[in-house]
C-alpha cells in the first residue's frame, strides 16, 4: 500500500514506463527511411503516436470488467481509430470478458454478409496475447430472421459456443461485421454475464493501485504493439513479401519501357492466419506498397470476379493507417465495383481522376499501402498489377470500361458521406 500521499512504487513505475514507451516508439517513425524520404509523412508520424497513445487507454484502461458491453466508438471507427487499416465496409465491436465467468451473446445479422469473432487471451502486445479461437457466424444456428444466441465462458456448452481462456482475466474479443454499403444495416450485437456476482466483484478496477499498475503496463506493451507491429512492420513486411517474390523480374512499365520495383507496386498473396494475432483466418488477403509520381498510375486487375461473400480494395499511407474513407473514393467494396465487359475487373490508383468508376484516390500521398480483401472465398486471387502513365491509362483499359461523370462522381462522394454518418454517427 502507498504511503505519506506517495504512489504504489509498481504504478509509478509503470506511469514513468508508459511516457518512456511514447517517445521511444515515436523514434521508431521519426528514424525510419519513410520519413526521412518524404515530408508529407511527418505530421502523420506524430498523429499516429497520439492515436497509439488514444488507443492504449481506450483498450486496456477504459473497459470496466463489471459492465461489459461491445465497443463500437472507442475502438476501430472511421478515421478516428484506423491504425492497423482498419476495413472500411466493417463495424467493429471490441469486448474484454473474465476466463472465469459465463456470458451470453444475442443479436441479429441484418443486412451483414459476414460477422466473424475472434477470442485472443490477453490484448497484442502482452506477453501471453495468443488466439483461442476463430468464429464465422454463419457456422452457428441462426433463426430464420437471422437471430442468434451464443454462450461465451470457459466450460464447453452445447449449441452456439465461443471459448475464453479460463486463466484469463481480460481476454480480447474482436468482431468484424461486414456489409457491402453504409447505408445497410448492420448486425446487432448484445452482450451479457450470466454468472451472477456480488456488485463490487471488479471493484479492484477502481480502487487498487498494483490493478491499476497492471492495466498500464498492459497498455504500455500494446502501444509499443500498435506502433512496431502496425506502423513499422506491416509497410516492411508487404515490400519485403513483394520484393522476393519480384526478384530478378520486370514488373513495371513506364512509358513502354521496363523497369524494376524493388518490391513496389506489387500485390502478394498473404493469408490472414500469417498477418498478425488480429488478422482473420477467414480471409484472403493480398497487400502491396505503392510507390507514384504525380504523372504514374497503377492499373490492378482481376481476370475474374472474387467469390468471397465480402470482398474489397483498400488504400492506406505509409504508417498503415486507412486513407480518408469517409469523402474521399480511397476503397471500393464488391459493391461498388464496375465489372468489364470481359468478365474481368480493373481498378485505377492515381492521385488525379481519370473519370474510370473504379477509381483509388491516392488522396495526395506518393507512397501508402494497398490491401485487398477477399473473404470466405474458394479461390485465393491475387490482382496484378501494372504501372503506366497517368495520360495512357485508357489506352490500358477496354473500350466498354465505365467512365463516370465530374457530377457522377461528386454525387457518388456525397452518397458515401451520408453512409459514413449514418453508420457511426459522427
Amino acid at each position: 500500500m502507498s504511503q505519506h500521499g506517495e504512489a504504489h512504487p509498481r504504478l509509478a513505475a509503470a506511469w514513468d514506463e508508459f511516457h518512456a514507451a511514447q517517445s521511444e516508439a515515436l523514434s521508431w517513425m521519426t528514424g525510419s527511411e519513410r520519413f526521412a524520404r518524404f515530408p508529407q509523412t511527418r505530421a502523420r508520424a506524430y498523429h499516429v503516436m497520439m492515436e497509439a497513445a488514444a488507443m492504449a487507454y481506450t483498450f486496456a484502461v477504459a473497459p470496466r470488467m463489471a459492465h461489459p458491453r461491445v465497443l463500437v466508438n472507442t475502438v476501430w471507427q472511421t478515421d478516428v481509430f484506423t491504425l492497423g487499416q482498419n476495413g472500411p465496409d466493417f463495424y467493429y465491436g471490441v469486448v474484454f470478458l473474465d476466463g472465469s465467468q459465463e456470458y451470453r451473446l444475442t443479436g441479429n445479422f441484418n443486412d451483414s454478409v459476414l460477422i466473424l469473432g475472434q477470442v485472443i487471451a490477453h490484448l497484442s502486445g502482452h506477453p501471453q496475447s495468443d488466439v483461442v479461437g476463430n468464429y464465422d457466424f454463419a457456422d452457428f444456428e441462426l433463426g430464420a430472421d437471422g437471430s442468434f444466441e451464443i454462450a461465451i465462458g470457459g466450460e464447453e456448452r452445447p449449441g452456439n459456443w465461443m471459448r475464453l481462456d479460463k486463466a484469463s482475466e481480460r481476454n480480447f474479443l474482436l468482431f468484424r461485421r461486414a456489409t457491402g454499403d453504409w447505408n445497410q444495416q448492420p448486425a446487432s450485437l448484445n452482450i451479457e454475464r450470466i454468472s451472477p456476482l456480488p456488485i463490487d466483484h471488479y471493484d479492484a478496477d477502481e480502487f487498487d493501485e498494483e490493478t491499476m499498475a497492471r492495466r498500464i503496463e498492459t497498455a504500455t506493451a500494446f502501444l509499443r504493439y500498435l506502433i512496431r507491429d502496425f506502423a513499422i512492420n506491416l509497410y516492411e513486411w508487404y515490400l519485403g513479401n513483394a520484393s522476393s517474390k519480384t526478384e530478378g523480374e520486370s514488373r513495371t512499365v513506364v512509358g513502354g519501357k521496363e523497369a524494376q520495383d524493388k518490391g513496389f507496386n506489387t500485390l502478394v498473396f498473404l493469408p490472414g492466419t500469417v498477418t498478425s494475432t488480429v488478422g482473420s483466418p477467414t480471409s484472403n488477403y493480398a497487400m502491396a506498397i505503392f510507390d507514384l509520381t504525380e504523372d504514374e498510375a497503377l492499373i490492378l486487375t482481376l481476370d475474374q470476379v472474387p467469390d468471397g461473400v465480402y470482398w474489397s480494395y483498400q488504400l492506406g499511407d505509409v504508417w498503415s493507417r486507412s486513407l480518408n474513407y469517409m469523402s474521399r473514393q480511397t476503397s471500393l467494396s464488391m459493391d461498388h465495383v464496375a465489372r468489364d465487359g470481359d468478365g474481368a475487373l480493373r481498378v485505377v490508383v492515381s492521385h488525379r481522376d481519370p473519370g474510370v468508376a473504379n477509381w483509388l484516390d491516392t488522396a495526395g500521398r506518393l507512397q501508402g499501402s494497398i490491401v485487398f480483401r477477399n473473404y470466405r472465398a474458394a479461390r485465393q486471387p491475387v490482382p496484378q498489377t501494372r504501372k503506366v502513365r497517368f495520360d495512357e491509362v485508357m489506352a490500358h483499359l477496354p473500350e466498354d470500361t465505365r467512365m463516370v461523370t465530374a457530377q457522377e462522381r461528386a454525387e457518388s462522394l456525397h452518397k458515401r458521406h451520408r453512409g459514413v454518418l449514418k453508420l457511426h454517427g459522427e
